[in-house]
């Protein structure tokens, strides 16, 4: 792994549950780290949801290995939150590649 190509700032959110005053679930997520990582965009579709046009962006973050990055959390970068999908371990554990989604027009 390049350590040079690792030249932007992301940080990891993680999950958690509470309850509200109405005893309703509300899902929210902390900064629980924040690392270097490569940003890769690979690509960029549209999908309808309900009866909205959404861009869905996938886009790879590659940083050092960390064993606390799973699919539960997710990914804060330029203002933007992405959920991810997937983490792939590079090489003997030297990093990680986190595949992950943006979305806009959505909440939650």
């Amino acid at each position: 792994m390049k350590i040079g190509n690792l030249d932007k700032r992301v940080s990891i959110l993680s999950r958690s549950n509470s309850v509200d005053a109405w005893n309703h679930s509300v899902v929210s997520f902390a900064n629980r780290a924040t690392v270097w990582a490569e940003v890769q965009y690979k690509r960029g579709t549209e999908k309808n949801v309900g009866q909205q046009r959404v861009n869905v962006d996938q886009v790879h973050f590659v940083m050092r290995w960390r064993s606390d990055v799973t699919p539960l959390n997710r990914l804060l970068y330029d203002g933007e939150q992405y959920d991810i999908h997937s983490v792939e371990i590079l090489g003997r554990k030297e990093g990680l590649r986190v595949i992950t989604t943006r979305r806009d027009n959505v909440e939650g």
